[in-house]
C-alpha cells in the first residue's frame, strides 16, 4: 500500500512538472517577436552580452534608433563592453540592479533626452517578465524583444524556476521609485 502511495505522488508531481513545462512554453522558450518599428532609444538589459550587444548593433544600423543605452553592473563592467565608448552609446548601472531598476534607469534616461519609445533587448526566457514589468512601470512605448542564446537543459530548468519566482516577486512589489537623474554613466564618450 506504501509503494502504491508512493508512485501515485511521483506521478501527480511529474503530471504537474509536466503541465508546467507545457503552460512555460509561450512564456519562457516561444515568447511572441514584435515588429520593431522605428524608436527613440534601443536598450540592451543586463548583462550585455555578446548576441545582446549584436542584436542592438543590428537595430541601429537598420535606422530603429540612433542612440543605445546599455545597463551594465552585476559583475560585468563596462570596460569589457567595448560599445560603451562610443558616442552613440550611453552606459549605466541602474540602482537596483534589477529589473525595476533598469526601468528606473530608463525612466531618468527618457525624462533627460525625451526617449518616449524604446526597443529593449534581453534574453528569451526573460521576455515576458519584462514586458510585464516595463508595462507596469513605465509610461512610454516599449517594445520587448527576445534575443536568442543557448541554454543547456539544466540552464533552462534554472530558467523556469527563476523566472516563474521573479513573477511573483514582481507582481508583489512595487515599482522602483524613478531615478533623480540617470546615474553617472559608466562608460559615455558624448
Amino acid at each position: 500500500m506504501r509503494e502504491r502511495r508512493v508512485v501515485v505522488i511521483a506521478a501527480i508531481a511529474m503530471g504537474v512538472a509536466v503541465v508546467l513545462a507545457v503552460a512555460g512554453l509561450p512564456l519562457y522558450v516561444f515568447p511572441s517577436h514584435p515588429a520593431v518599428a522605428r524608436a527613440d532609444l534601443v536598450y540592451v538589459i543586463g548583462p550585455p552580452t555578446p548576441a545582446r550587444m549584436a542584436d542592438a548593433q543590428k537595430l541601429l544600423d537598420e535606422g530603429v534608433a540612433s542612440h543605445l543605452l546599455v545597463s551594465v553592473g552585476g559583475g560585468m563592467p563596462a570596460s569589457t563592453v567595448p560599445e560603451c565608448t562610443r558616442p552613440d552609446v550611453t552606459c549605466a548601472t541602474p540602482e537596483p540592479f534589477t529589473t525595476k531598476g533598469e526601468v528606473a534607469l530608463l525612466q531618468a534616461y527618457a525624462r533627460d533626452h525625451a526617449a518616449q519609445s524604446v526597443v529593449v533587448l534581453t534574453f528569451t526566457p526573460h521576455v515576458a517578465r519584462t514586458r510585464y514589468i516595463f508595462g507596469r512601470c513605465y509610461a512610454g512605448d516599449v517594445t520587448v524583444v527576445p534575443v536568442e542564446e543557448r541554454l543547456d537543459f539544466g540552464q533552462w530548468v534554472y530558467q523556469y524556476l527563476y523566472q516563474s519566482t521573479a513573477f511573483v516577486k514582481a507582481w508583489l512589489l512595487p515599482c522602483a521609485e524613478p531615478m533623480s537623474a540617470v546615474p553617472t554613466p559608466v562608460a559615455t564618450a558624448g
